[in-house]
């Protein structure tokens, strides 16, 4: 019997994934953006968590929050800055005081400033309980950062876990914790070199220039199949 991707859908074997890409160049290591950015928000001497995205209930920031306050019960040097807007915004800052870890969370609102951002922290944390294939991981893997994040929807396929990353499943704040922590206790260097190889993979596979050349021979491969002369 034949797969189907969904009922009246073309068979699995007729279908061709190409991702999203990323412009590497825009999303890169930079230790200036990085010194800048830190001494502006004064985090300089901080061990500097980064998550950007919506506050609705998909990204379950709730899950991070209560994640991170135990983080910090561990590690009072540590800080989240966390990017964006939405209707449970409200909720998490609300979360957040009940958690007593106002100087630690920065909720930064909308940014333009995103690849700069990315450089001025030390790892990327998602906490979402579900996902397609977000691209703010490719973003992140690009910049170099290592990443925490919940097993879910697209994200193994990003986050290469115990190589560039760890994986950890949704809705566990303790689990979630525990990999930020063991993140943290990691030699920087060991952490750097994740985050190297995080941007390494997003370039072999995620790059505009690789994402091109897949649509450029999806048309030949298209044109040879319909008899088309170039």
């Amino acid at each position: 019997m034949e797969r189907y991707v969904q009922i009246g859908a073309v068979p699995c074997h007729k279908v061709i994934h190409i991702p999203n890409g990323i412009d590497t160049e825009i999303f890169k290591p930079d230790l200036e953006a990085r010194t800048r950015l830190r001494k502006e928000l004064g985090i300089e001497d901080k061990f500097v968590w980064l998550a950007v995205g919506r506050f609705e209930e998909a990204k379950d920031y709730p899950n991070m929050l209560n994640a991170f306050a135990k983080v910090v019960l561990e590690r009072n040097d540590s800080v989240l800055l966390i990017a964006g807007q939405g209707s449970l915004m409200g909720k998490a800052k609300h979360l957040v005081d009940d958690l007593n870890i106002t100087t630690h969370v920065y909720f930064l609102g909308v940014r333009k400033d995103i690849p700069a951002l990315m450089n001025a922290a030390d790892a990327y944390v998602m906490s979402s309980s579900w996902e397609g294939m977000p691209l703010v991981l490719l973003e992140a893997s690009s910049v170099g950062l290592p990443i925490v994040t919940t097993d879910v929807g697209g994200n193994r396929e990003v986050v290469i876990d115990g190589k560039s990353g760890f994986l950890v499943p949704p809705k566990n704040s303790e689990a979630l914790a525990q990999a930020m922590l063991k993140m943290m206790d990691l030699p920087e260097k060991l952490r750097k070199s994740m985050g190297q190889a995080g941007r390494k993979y997003i370039k072999e596979n995620y790059s505009l220039e690789h994402v091109v050349d897949m649509w450029e021979e999806l048309y030949i491969e298209f044109t040879k199949n319909k008899g088309v002369n170039k």
